[in-house]
C-alpha cells in the first residue's frame, strides 16, 4: 500500500514544480505566490511598520525603473525585461515585441534590463538598432537620468501631498514646501554622506563599540522602526518617510560611482569628452572595464548599510516618533 508523503516532501515537490513554467509565454507559479502572501501576512503580524516600509521601498524602487524604462521606449531602445521584486518569477507575461515583465517572487524594488549596456554584450543583429549602445549619448544620459529624476519628482509629490493635508494649505504653498523640503533632503543626505566619509574613523570605532555615532545613516531596518512608529502616532506621516528616501535614494544615485546612475551618467560624460578630444566621434567607453571600482564601490556601499542595520537594530529609531 502505498502511503502519501509527508506535507513538508509535498510542498518541495511543489516548489520544484512551480519552475517548469519558466520561460514560457505566461507563466503563474502559484505556490510562490501563496509564500510571498504567507510571509508578508506573517510579517505584518510581527511587525506592520516593516510591511509598510518594504511597500514605500518597493513603489520608490519600482517607480525610479519605470523612469528608465519609458525614456529608453521614448528613445528608441526595447528593453527585455522589467520586473517588480527580485529572485524567482511568480507571474510573467511575454510580450509581442519580446518584452517579458511581471513580479518576482522578493518584493523589494524591481529591475529593468536593456540590451547593449555593453560594448561587448552579445546581441542579436535584428535588435542592435534598439540597443542601449546604438543610441546617441544624449539618449542614453537621458534614459540613466530618468529614474533619478522620477525619484526626485517623487519626493516633491510626497512631501506636498502631505502638506495639503494640514489644515489652511493652498496647492501653491504646498508645492513650494515640496520643493524646499526636496532640497532640504537632498542637501543633508550630501552633508550627511561628506561628514561619513571624512569622519570614517570615529564612525568606525562607534560601530566597534557599540555607541552611537555622530554621524548616522538611517538603513532599511532604521525606515521598518520609525514606520512602525508613524502607524500608531499618524499613518499620514509615512508620506514624509516616503518622501525622504525617495529624495536620498536620487541623490545617493546621482553619485558619479559605477555601479550607480550617476557612474554610468559620467561613463557618458567622459566617452563625449574623450570622443571630442580623439576625434573619434563613435568612441564607446565599455563599463565591464572598470568593474574592479565598481566591486570595491559595492562592498562599501554594502559595509555601511551592513553597519547602519547593526546600529539600528542596537539603537533602535522608533522610539524617537513615539
Amino acid at each position: 500500500m502505498l502511503r502519501a508523503d509527508p506535507a513538508p516532501v509535498r510542498w518541495v515537490h511543489r516548489w520544484k514544480r512551480a519552475g517548469r513554467a519558466e520561460g514560457r509565454t505566461h507563466e503563474w507559479h502559484a505556490v510562490r505566490a501563496g509564500a510571498v502572501v504567507a510571509g508578508l501576512a506573517a510579517l505584518w503580524m510581527w511587525n506592520p511598520g516593516a510591511v509598510a516600509f518594504l511597500g514605500i521601498l518597493t513603489v520608490l524602487v519600482f517607480l525610479h525603473e519605470l523612469g528608465h524604462f519609458v525614456v529608453a521606449r521614448r528613445v528608441g531602445m526595447a528593453p527585455t525585461d522589467f520586473f517588480v521584486g527580485f529572485g524567482p518569477t511568480v507571474w510573467a507575461r511575454t510580450s509581442r515585441t519580446g518584452l517579458r515583465y511581471g513580479v518576482k517572487l522578493l518584493p523589494a524594488g524591481g529591475f529593468v534590463k536593456i540590451p547593449g549596456m555593453g560594448p561587448r554584450e552579445e546581441v542579436e543583429a535584428s535588435r542592435e538598432p534598439y540597443t542601449y549602445r546604438a543610441a546617441t549619448r544624449g539618449r542614453r544620459l537621458a534614459v540613466i537620468l530618468a529614474g533619478v529624476a522620477v525619484n526626485f519628482a517623487l519626493a516633491v509629490v510626497l512631501f506636498a501631498g502631505f502638506a495639503l493635508s494640514q489644515p489652511d494649505t493652498g496647492a501653491i504653498d504646498a508645492v513650494g514646501t515640496g520643493l524646499g523640503q526636496t532640497g532640504e533632503v537632498a542637501t543633508g543626505t550630501l552633508e550627511g554622506l561628506g561628514n561619513l566619509v571624512f569622519g570614517a574613523d570615529d564612525y568606525a570605532r562607534s560601530v566597534v563599540s557599540g555607541d552611537v555615532p555622530e554621524n548616522r545613516m538611517m538603513s532599511p531596518v532604521g525606515g521598518a522602526q520609525i514606520a512602525d512608529g508613524l502607524i500608531d502616532v499618524d499613518p499620514s506621516r509615512l508620506l514624509l518617510l516616503a518622501g525622504i528616501f525617495s529624495a536620498s535614494l536620487a541623490l545617493l544615485n546621482l553619485l558619479p560611482l559605477l555601479p550607480l546612475d550617476g557612474g554610468h551618467a559620467a561613463l557618458v560624460v567622459v566617452e563625449a569628452v574623450a570622443a571630442r578630444v580623439t576625434r573619434r566621434p563613435r568612441l564607446r567607453l565599455d563599463p565591464n572595464r572598470f568593474t574592479p571600482v565598481a566591486v570595491v564601490v559595492l562592498v562599501v556601499l554594502l559595509s555601511v548599510s551592513a553597519s547602519a542595520m547593526y546600529l539600528d537594530i542596537l539603537h533602535p529609531l522608533g522610539d524617537a516618533v513615539r
